[in-house]
């Protein structure tokens, strides 16, 4: 089976259709025949496991081939990109990466592939946790605060520009969630809201 595999970071229709003409192009010219589609739009940090490609990976087999435009939408992090790429490899599944002109097929030991590309990925976790502590340490040693600014002036502002109608949601009962749900802010910045005109 060959899957065609889409994905933007919106829904930016252009930059869909020319994946899917591109796919399609590579597919002619290589006398391959799409069995299925599959596209993902995804908005703010998508993970892994939320997005179609997961399932789809799930459902592959030996000897299936994942077509895409180009290696970087298995994922947002290198990270994610080896993780997709080692459950590829390790379930025996061919990638062709048009754009980058990758061919990770049958004439590769595709097992010890997916080793490699799962210790590039533990590696690449390990230096991120490595540099975040780090920096969490300096900033300590600094006198740096921790953490989230607890309510920006930005969504503070927000809120006060919506004061009636956040008013109007505590009269009918609304919960702090709803609230902040409505809003997008967090809980610290409506409870600061709330201080600030004594609600």
């Amino acid at each position: 089976m060959v899957i065609a595999y889409l994905r933007v970071g919106t829904s930016n229709k252009e930059l869909l259709e020319e994946q899917k003409e591109e796919i399609k192009r590579y597919a002619s010219d290589h006398d391959m025949n799409v069995d299925k589609w599959v596209t993902d739009v995804i908005v703010g940090k998508g993970k892994e496991d939320e997005r179609n490609l997961a399932m789809v990976l799930d459902r592959m087999q030996k000897g299936d081939s994942l077509v895409l435009f180009d290696i970087s939408r298995l994922g947002r992090t290198l990270s994610e990109v080896m993780e997709a790429m080692s459950r590829c490899m390790e379930k025996g599944i061919q990638i062709y990466s048009i754009k980058d002109r990758y061919i990770l097929d049958n004439t590769l030991d595709l097992p010890v592939m997916g080793d490699v590309f799962k210790l590039v990925a533990e590696i690449e976790h390990n230096l991120m946790s490595t540099r975040t502590k780090e920096a969490l340490d300096h900033r300590k040693k600094t006198g740096g605060a921790l953490g989230r600014p607890k309510g920006s002036a930005a969504k503070q502002s927000f809120l006060d520009m919506n004061k009636e109608e956040v008013i109007s949601m505590l009269e009918r009962g609304d919960t702090v969630i709803e609230i902040c749900k409505r809003f997008n802010v967090s809980r610290n910045t409506y409870y600061m809201f709330k201080r600030n005109y004594g609600l």
